[in-house]
Parts: C-alpha cells; structure tokens; sequence
C-alpha cells in the first residue's frame, strides 16, 4: 500500500506564489523570508510594513554615518558634537534593537561576541573608576561590531550591497577633493579645526602644517573632516573602492569616474603625507593583485596595474608641484631606511611597550573608561591611582579592554573574515557574478584594516564599524544569492 506524500511545510494555502523562500544554509529546508509575507498583501492604513526589515537600512546607514560627518563641519554645531558623535553609534544599537528575524551566523561573530563578553567583564576591574564612562565605552564597542548581528537579518542582494559601496566611494572621493583644494586655495576650503586637536597646544598644531611649492603654510588636508590629515581616509576608499568598481564595470562613463577617482584618491593621499594609510593602500592593492593572480584573472590583473600605476606616478609628480619639497621629503623618508626602521622610529616603540610592559601589568584588563573617546567625554581621572590611559594602537586598546584574551580572540575573529572572503575571492562564478571580485576587494581591504591596527586603534573609531557592515553586508548579499529560490533571485 503506498504511502500518502508528506506535504512541503511553508508551501501550502493560498499566498503561495507572493511569498520568499530562502534556504540559511545549503541543503536546509526552505523557509519564508520575514517580512515577505506581509509585503504580499496591503499594509493596514498608517502602518509602514517591514519598516524595520527592509534591506535598505544598510544604505541608509551609510548616509547617516555620512551625514554626522557632514554635520560636524559645521560651526553652530559645535555645542552638539557630543551628540552627533553619539548619534551614529547610537543608530547602530537601535538597529540591533529594531531589526527582527534571526541572523545568519557570520564566522567571525563568535570570536568578537566572545571578546565583547570579557570586556563587560571589566566592570568587575577596580580599574573602572567611572560607570558611566565604562558604559559608554561598552556601548561603543557592541555599536562598532553590531553589524554582524543586524546586518545580517536583512535580505541583502547584490545590488543593495553595490549601491552601498557606491555611496562610500562617491563621499571619500568627494573628501580628497576638498583636500586636494585645501591646498590648492589655503583658507577658503579648510572646515573648523577639531577642539581635540586644538587642545595640544600651537607647537602640535604647527607640527601638522607643511610648506607649499607657493610658499604658503597650509593644514594636512583635512577634506571632509576637522582632523589634519583627514583626508587620507577618503583618499584610501577612492583608490580602492574606485579599483573595485574599475574591474566589475562595463560602461565607458563608470569606468571613467572609477579611474577619475583613483587619481583623486592618489593625489589627496600624496599631499596628505599620512605614510601609515600609504603603507596599508600598498598592502590592499598588493592583496587585489595577488588574488586576480591567483584565480588566473590576468587580464583584469593588467588593467588594475596600468590604471593605478599611471594614476600613482601622475599623481605624485602633480602632488610635489603643489606641496613642494615637504611633500617630496615625507615620502623619500620611506624608502632612504628600512620599513622596519620606518615603523619603529614612529610606532614600533608602542607595540613593544603593550607586549612588554601593559600586558604583564594588565593581563586581565585595565578596567573600563579610561581612554579614548569614553575617557574623553566621561571619564573620571581624579583618582591617581588609576589614571588615563592612552592607545596609540588598537593592540594596546585590546589588552586595556581585557588583556590576553580580547588580545587573542578579535585577531581571531579578523583572520575568519579574512578566511571567508579570501574562499569567496577564488570561485568561479557566471559571467553576470561579481561576488567574487568584491570578494577580493573586501579581502584586500580586510588586510589593509588588520595591518592598520599596528598604527591605529581601528577597531575603536567609525571606520571600524564601517568594517564590520561591509563584511556582515557582503556575506548577507552572498548568503541571500546562494539561497534564495531561482525564480526570485
């Protein structure tokens, strides 16, 4: 006698044909999208259906970290920069708040959940001599990495993660620009000076300017920022996003502003003289090339290496003509001494110091609160016997947040990043597949990040939240692609 068929579950009843199936995993069971079922039928008047689920809170997320930036250039905001700096960490919790359904489980998360618990263990530390600072510091850390964990619940597709990275490019190519005629015109583009900065004293703000070939004393760029030297952020996303877009583009017009955008990108960097973005550029392209080598992509290989090659030598001939012999003497300074000697002389003295001396004196933390922007705005340094600390590195901020474990485990959730692009980067995909490209460049830029936390404390600031939402928005669009039913891709 057969045996009467099972039904499919999530397949039966009327609705069928309007909903989204998705698979989490290969060979899993189908199961309905959130969301997607109500976007079938007629929201009730006054609600917004799926307001919260929708894939476009990544882009949108984007313009809102742009706009805070935006914001602090100007003067009558001042009195609110506390709020603003807030504000874009702030939206990142809410959205890790607000977004419904279940993530997908990125291979880094359980490293940095893992890292994020020990440093909430450092309000145990007696070196947490202000709560409230302690939280913010928390707080800001759970916003930076909030990304895995929001992000991924959205259904991203490929091209919701394109217009993301297309939003990034186009406001760091427009950062280098306004530095580029910072220099140009000294005074006319140059926003109010950052009151950290200010602080330090005249002499550290003289230190930050340079001669031009015109004689006149100017600011490192700052672009779109009130930090000297600022824009070589934006000049590293228009290289390396621009060589990105340069690759996967098919149109004459798109492939022109990639490239315009390089050179931009190049000649802000060259007059910005920050050597430290230099050198993880270098080490990003180098990474791009190595993986189109690699997958046997020779062809797109040679046009990234003509295209940046004859944009860098450009550049730098058009940035010494501008910037004069202070621009030409900063980067003959990387290659009259050895790249060790380089980084010794300027932050190798800080890696040996946290190996050497915090670590053992601060082998399960230094408590919470006492430095970087938390300290800053509300931490309480009265006490002595615990005062401010200050990170020059990210390696030391790590060992502050909880010594040799949070030292251990956010490298670990890097390196498994790394791991999963660098897997994506070598498929072969259609014709029509780009995720592999991307995939390359979010490794490149992977690299790039982790060589850069041996100079800067990365994973403190809004460029490392960026970090996260690119990795947690590649592997949702990938994820969401590979998953998705065939006739709804």
């Amino acid at each position: 006698m057969a045996q009467p068929q099972r039904a499919r579950p999530g397949l039966q009843g009327p609705g069928v044909l309007g909903r989204r199936y998705v698979r989490r995993a290969p060979g899993a069971p189908l199961e309905v999208v959130p969301g997607a079922v109500a976007a079938a039928a007629p929201a009730p008047p006054g609600v917004r259906a799926g307001f919260w689920s929708t894939s476009r809170w990544v882009p949108w997320f984007v313009c809102l970290l742009i706009a805070c930036q935006l914001v602090l250039l100007v003067e009558a905001m001042s009195a609110l920069r506390v709020v603003v700096r807030i504000l874009a960490f702030g939206m990142s919790l809410l959205l890790l708040v607000m977004v419904p359904g279940r993530g997908l489980k990125h291979p880094a998360l359980p490293f940095v959940l893992g890292s994020l618990g020990f440093t909430l263990l450092g309000f145990l530390n007696p070196g947490t001599v202000s709560p409230f600072a302690g939280a913010a510091q928390l707080g800001i850390q759970l916003a930076i990495a909030a990304p895995l964990l929001w992000v991924t619940r959205l259904s991203i597709d490929a091209k919701t993660f394109r217009l993301t990275l297309a939003l990034l490019f186009f406001f760091n190519v427009a950062s280098a620009s306004v530095g580029v005629l910072q220099v140009y015109f000294p005074g006319r583009f140059q926003p109010n000076l950052s009151s950290a900065i200010q602080s330090q004293g005249d002499s550290y703000v003289r230190s930050l300017e340079f001669e031009t070939a015109s004689g006149a004393r100017v600011l490192r760029p700052m672009g779109l920022t009130d930090m000297p030297g600022g824009a070589a952020t934006g000049a590293f996303y228009s290289v390396l996003l621009g060589s990105g877009f340069l690759l996967s583009s098919r149109k004459g017009l798109a492939r022109g502003l990639s490239a315009g955008g390089i050179l931009v990108g190049l000649l802000s960097l060259y007059l910005c003289q920050v050597r430290s973005i230099a050198l993880m550029l270098v080490i990003c392209l180098g990474a791009l090339a190595f993986m189109l080598t690699l997958t046997g992509r020779l062809v797109r290989l040679a046009k990234l290496l003509v295209v940046v090659g004859v944009a860098g030598v450009f550049a730098f001939g058009w940035a010494v003509t501008v910037g004069g012999d202070a621009v030409l003497a900063r980067w003959n300074s990387l290659i009259e001494a050895k790249p060790e000697d380089v980084y010794q002389r300027n932050r190798g003295h800080f890696l040996e110091g946290t190996f050497e001396h915090l670590l053992p004196e601060y082998p399960l933390g230094a408590g919470l609160g006492r430095y970087g922007m938390a300290n800053a705005y509300f931490g309480d340094n009265s006490d002595p016997e615990y005062p401010g600390l200050w990170a020059e590195i990210q390696w030391t901020a790590w060992v502050y947040d909880g010594g040799v474990l949070v030292l251990v485990l956010y490298p670990l959730g890097l390196l498994a990043a790394m791991a999963w692009v660098f897997r994506i980067a070598r498929q072969r995909e259609a014709a029509d597949d780009e995720f592999w490209l991307w995939g390359s460049v979010i490794f490149a830029y992977n690299l790039g990040a982790l060589a850069l936390t041996f100079s800067y404390p990365f994973f403190m600031s809004q460029v490392g939240m960026e970090f996260w939402l690119l990795n947690a928005a590649l592997f949702g669009a990938w994820t969401h692609a590979k998953t998705l039913h065939a006739h709804l891709r």
